[in-house]
């Protein structure tokens, strides 16, 4: 329950706000209720009992959020979340039928398909695939075992990218890496939005695909799913035994024990682009850089690592105009350092920036390059 975070609430709501200045929906709308000591302000109003959710303002506050944790990079309060904190406020919307009328249809149109991307998506067929979705590659699996040590976790977004999927498959291949396949959502865009009950059959599915595939890894392209999996599930009653990693972390193990050579090189402009989920909540900023260093020169953005720019993903399915305006920004810190090619590790960064780029920046995922 919001109450929970009574503490925290207070002393944000009490702090001088530096915040407001790494907020990106705070920059593009300039309301002082959408940054996050607005928020937390606004959070202890409610369980004060002076605001309600029937205030649709109250409501809009907490749909007005990225949840990219970019505001912590600047908070030196060390228990302070406030994407927790609007998670948990959503719930409460939710659970009091009060949520905005763009957040009902999307549920509606997610839960027609499946993903929140309002079409059919199929693992596609590949050689290294069975129609089962496991690996049949160099690695193969271990003799007399039906099960593969590593689970390759799809996830949706991924789904969407072939070309991340089959590069990953390959690079596994390459590897002689044994594996196998869920290709289904983690329930992250509803969990996000606040329909934690409808992710919770989602997550329960996720779990048991794990537990019998006897996966003793599990590798994500999308950051979002390694946070689920490693943070979240757990919270919510699925803790999941099996080692939960990043493909560029399980890569970097590769190389590390002589797996993985890369002989590719590359003496195109390149820049990094630190996905949010991937550095901010995970924290995991060195390995894509490691690995890269191997076969191309980066260029670092003026806004990078834990400062950088929000892509704006976590707006789009219901506040689309702000969402493009923070894509805006993100491009021009990107445009800054005038290089020809921009790699990021997630399929979501990826697919916002092809379109906001378009031919003017090459955008490539990490695993498309090796």
């Amino acid at each position: 329950m919001l109450k929970d975070y009574l503490h925290k609430i207070k002393l944000c709501a009490a702090c001088p706000k530096m915040c407001r200045f790494a907020c990106p929906v705070a920059e593009v709308e300039k309301k002082e209720r959408v940054t996050p000591w607005g928020k937390s302000l606004t959070a202890l109003l409610l369980i004060e009992g002076r605001l309600s959710y029937d205030d649709p303002d109250v409501v809009d506050t907490f749909y007005s959020c990225c949840m990219c944790k970019k505001c912590k990079s600047y908070c030196l309060v060390d228990d302070v979340d406030i994407p927790a904190m609007v998670q948990t406020a959503r719930e409460e919307i939710v659970a009091a039928k009060k949520e905005p009328e763009e957040i009902k249809q999307f549920l509606g149109q997610f839960k027609k398909f499946n993903n929140p991307f309002g079409k059919e998506l199929k693992l596609p067929p590949h050689p290294s695939l069975s129609p089962e979705g496991r690996g049949l590659g160099r690695g193969g699996l271990k003799e007399g075992s039906s099960k593969a040590d590593v689970l390759y976790f799809v996830g949706c977004s991924t789904l969407l990218d072939k070309d991340i999927l089959n590069s990953t498959i390959n690079l596994l291949d390459k590897a002689g890496q044994g594996y196998s396949i869920f290709s289904d959502c983690c329930g992250f865009p509803l969990w996000a939005s606040g329909y934690t009950e409808d992710a919770r059959g989602l997550m329960g599915k996720a779990k048991e695909a794990v537990l019998s595939s006897g996966a003793k890894k599990i590798i994500t392209s999308c950051p979002a799913c390694t946070y689920m999996l490693k943070s979240v599930y757990p919270v919510l009653g699925f803790s999941i035994s099996a080692e939960v990693l990043h493909i560029t972390q399980f890569i970097e193990t590769l190389m590390r024990d002589g797996r993985l050579h890369l002989n590719k090189k590359s003496d195109i402009d390149t820049v990094y682009h630190d996905p949010c989920f991937l550095g901010r909540y995970l924290n995991i900023y060195d390995a894509p850089r490691s690995i890269l260093g191997h076969i191309i020169t980066l260029r670092e953005p003026i806004k990078t690592r834990e400062y950088n720019n929000c892509c704006g993903a976590g707006l789009y399915h219901f506040r689309s105009k702000t969402a493009k305006k923070i894509t805006e920004i993100a491009v021009e810190n990107i445009k800054q350092t005038k290089a020809k090619q921009m790699i990021t590790a997630c399929p979501t960064c990826k697919r916002i920036f092809t379109e906001a780029l378009k031919d003017k920046v090459i955008v490539k995922d990490i695993i498309t390059v090796l």
